[in-house]
């Protein structure tokens, strides 16, 4: 494409390249040459005078071509002074060609640049094709590393089940029960974060409605007992959320665990509420409540050792308290939390155990 406004160089520069083998367009204003680039199959290379009449000049508008198309340009002018010189500069233009040349060096610059753009053109190309095999080879790579973590999880989660199963002892079978709804809140995670993670944050409810059904399904002793929720719509990010699902995991299998000896029903609620840089989380049984003798400054249990740590990690705090049955609350902190106004039943379920 050529880009001048006086009609005999334009005639002159078009007969020349036509004759050099080269098929040839004229844009005699800025506006034209916007409407030829903006075309599906626009041109290879742009003859840009400089001086041209009505509002932009050739440098202006070249930099409008380059800011919205990777089109080669190469500017030819009667214009030779420092002060114009300077101002090509920064644009990458492929040459510069004073009118007064002559049709041999115009032709051969021309071609020069056209070699420049088709090289980068190929180089581009070929880049493209080994991103796109890098990409496709990351894929399969990830797809097989998926397949094999849920292998690995599956045959652990089995091999556990296998063990509870057999287990005679009351305390083996709490610890495999506990250690299986780790296992569980770490499965879970992983699931959502293979199928539907797109490198931000997490869905809090989902995730932490299929962990209480798991956890729930642990306990077939408990042949009557009801859990409900309220769960707010808000996200986290991954590492936040597998502490907050560890910690679901621990304080409802220690409510399945201890909340109803002797019992065969009962009920509980969770309610996992999202502020402002801060998620609370409160655990509501009606069951025989804590012990007397219950010191949380000294419990050792793994379970609330295990939330110990992460609140130490991500900052919070834990309360335990008997009051008709055991309240625990927690308290995680999670800077930049702004959640949306949560509606009076976002997130309310029920789960019931019969």
């Amino acid at each position: 494409m050529i880009v001048e406004d006086n009609a005999l160089t334009a005639l002159y520069e078009r007969e020349t390249l036509e004759a050099a083998g080269y098929a040839v367009v004229v844009a005699r204003t800025g506006e034209e040459a916007l409407q030829q680039a903006a075309m599906a199959a626009p041109p290879d290379l742009t003859l840009m005078d400089i001086d041209l009449d009505g509002g932009l000049d050739g440098i202006e508008l070249a930099g409008i071509l380059r800011r919205t198309s990777p089109l080669p340009i190469m500017f030819v002018s009667a214009h030779t002074d420092e002060a114009t010189l300077e101002r090509l500069r920064g644009l990458d233009a492929y040459g510069f060609c004073p009118k007064d040349a002559g049709a041999a060096v115009l032709t051969a610059s021309v071609s020069i640049a056209l070699a420049r753009a088709a090289a980068e053109k190929a180089a581009r190309t070929r880049a493209d094709a080994e991103c796109a095999a890098r990409l496709a080879e990351s894929e399969t790579r990830l797809r097989e590393c998926h397949h094999r973590v849920r292998n690995n999880i599956a045959a652990i989660r089995a091999v556990m089940s296998m063990q509870l199963d057999s287990a005679g002892n009351p305390e083996t079978r709490s610890a495999l029960q506990g250690a299986i709804g780790r296992i569980e809140s770490m499965g879970s995670l992983y699931e959502m974060l293979a199928s539907d993670y797109h490198g931000s944050n997490v869905a809090v409810e989902p995730y932490v409605r299929a962990l209480v059904d798991t956890i729930t399904s642990l306990f077939p002793g408990v042949t009557r007992f009801s859990i409900h929720s309220h769960i707010d719509d808000f996200s986290l990010d991954p590492k936040r959320l597998f502490a907050l699902g560890i910690i679901v995991n621990e304080l409802l299998t220690n409510v399945m665990k201890y909340a109803f000896r002797d019992r065969d029903s009962g009920s509980a609620r969770i309610e996992i509420r999202a502020y402002d840089e801060s998620v609370v989380m409160t655990f509501r049984d009606d069951g025989i409540g804590l012990p007397e003798s219950f010191d949380q400054e000294k419990a050792s249990g793994l379970g609330l050792s295990l939330i110990s740590m992460l609140l130490d990690q991500f900052g919070g705090t834990l309360t335990m308290r008997s009051d008709h049955g055991t309240v625990s609350t927690v308290l995680l902190k999670v800077p930049g939390l702004r959640p949306a106004s949560a509606t009076a039943d976002a997130g309310a379920g029920a789960v019931a155990v019969a």
